[in-house]
């Protein structure tokens, strides 16, 4: 065995010695949460980042910033409430034979065991639960696809205009030859392993694109006193919109515990998942306070489009998320495909079972033209990422969660205790309410934009 691989072969390093005692480092286990903790970086770092400074402009500097903080808490504090929930059901069905615990793998899964073994009343709404999940996941990756478009369009004709002016026509034609490429892109490749290759390289770019916007936006940084610490009342449902789209990664949370070695080590309170959003966290306030800092109000739906066109270091930060996003855009694309496409499969007509091969490339180019339909007709970066926020986002960030874990536990001996039914109703609360107010909000404001165009 050549040397390179022996080292690559070592699962065990003896770290030290005390007496007789040898404390031991499992690096197989390392490794493990270590590409666990990236994971948690890559399903949370896209678009959502680059569009928080003008989020900020919604809220205030300081209000945008401690706002964050909070929402960010509550995010990953939904996170965890998944995981426990998670936890419970398995234990409680592992000797069930109509319901195989790893079901509970997924957002979806879980909804659809805390109904089937939950309230005795409530049952029968089992399919009907995880249909609702199913089409918020679908809603929301829609959007995600719809976001790249207008993203890399408008980033992509910066970087040939050398102009930091939006140019419509030319704006669409950039979509249109989008939406060819990803039609090749995502009927050639629809294999999730084979995606993984270009997530790798979707990964090394959206960090050396963002830590360069950090560069770009922490030089030279005017003084906090003269941008406004708070706006007003009437835009925070657009920053409601804008901060929840950015925390994109909470469909990942099962998935990517399933695949620890020790689950706690993930799930427990300072285990993995809280280090990996303490990091995405920092990174979200210090994007979004930089960036207002920096451009003030004149900041756009993208921090990228604020950059200087011409020079090449700009050039090169824009290309990079151009390449990340075009990559991301086929990761995204395969949840609503996989979601939909199988149920689509079953009850095509006999004829056409033959040619599901031909059919299933048929739904997957008509998807993509419904982005690239949502994406010219709402061509508005930022008002498209307040309006999936606000609708979707924050539905499964911040509504679903609480109501599933007063589901799983209601059927427990021990019951819901008063101190979960007043936090969970606050949380439900606040996601209900910048849920509809962040819609109504960005809706209006997408009307009163194409009035305007």
């Amino acid at each position: 065995m050549p040397f390179w691989a022996q080292i690559l072969a070592i699962k065990y390093i003896v770290l030290y010695r005390i007496n007789k005692i040898f404390v031991i480092l499992d690096i197989s286990e390392l490794f493990r949460s270590l590409k666990c903790l990236m994971n948690i970086l890559k399903g949370n770092i896209g678009p959502g980042i680059l569009a928080l400074p003008i989020a900020f402009k919604y809220a205030g500097l300081w209000v945008g910033a401690v706002g964050l903080l909070i929402i960010g808490y509550i995010s990953t504090h939904c996170m965890h409430i998944l995981m426990n929930c998670h936890d419970v059901l398995k234990i409680r069905l592992e000797n069930d034979p109509s319901l195989n615990p790893k079901k509970t793998v997924g957002y979806a899964g879980i909804v659809k065991v805390c109904l089937a073994s939950g309230p005795e009343r409530l049952r029968k709404y089992t399919e009907a639960g995880t249909q609702v999940i199913n089409t918020f996941l679908n809603v929301t990756q829609i959007g995600f696809c719809c976001v790249y478009i207008v993203f890399v369009a408008q980033n992509f004709q910066q970087v040939i205009d050398s102009s930091n002016e939006i140019n419509p026509r030319e704006e669409k034609i950039i979509m249109a030859v989008e939406t060819v490429l990803f039609i090749i892109y995502c009927v050639s490749i629809q294999s999730l392993s084979a995606l993984a290759y270009f997530s790798l390289l979707a990964n090394i770019l959206n960090f050396t694109g963002l830590f360069m916007v950090l560069y770009a936006i922490t030089s030279d940084a005017p003084d906090p006193s003269t941008r406004d610490a708070f706006k007003e009342f009437s835009s925070l449902p657009m920053y409601f919109g804008t901060v929840i789209f950015a925390f994109e990664g909470i469909g990942l949370v099962m998935p990517l515990k399933n695949k620890v070695k020790d689950e706690r080590n993930f799930s427990r309170l300072f285990g993995l998942l809280t280090l990996g959003m303490t990091i995405v966290i920092s990174l979200y306030i210090a994007v979004g306070f930089y960036g207002y800092l920096k451009y003030g109000d004149e900041v756009l739906g993208s921090i990228t489009l604020n950059l200087p066109a011409k020079p090449l270091f700009s050039r090169l930060v824009k290309m990079a998320f151009i390449i990340s996003i075009f990559v991301s855009y086929g990761l995204q694309f395969y949840v609503p495909v996989n979601i939909m496409w199988p149920k689509i499969k079953r009850n095509l007509p006999s004829q056409i079972q033959r040619f599901h091969h031909v059919a299933n490339v048929i739904f997957r180019i008509v998807l993509i033209l419904l982005t690239f339909l949502v994406a010219v007709l709402i061509p508005h970066l930022d008002l498209l990422i307040a309006l999936i926020g606000a609708l979707a986002s924050s539905s499964l960030a911040l509504i679903f969660p609480p109501i599933i874990e007063f589901l799983t536990f209601s059927v427990e001996e021990k019951g819901v205790s008063v101190f979960t039914i007043v936090k969970n109703s606050l949380i439900i609360l606040l996601g209900v309410v910048g849920c509809i107010t962040g819609t109504y909000s960005s809706i209006r404001g997408i009307i009163e934009a194409l009035e305007n165009d």
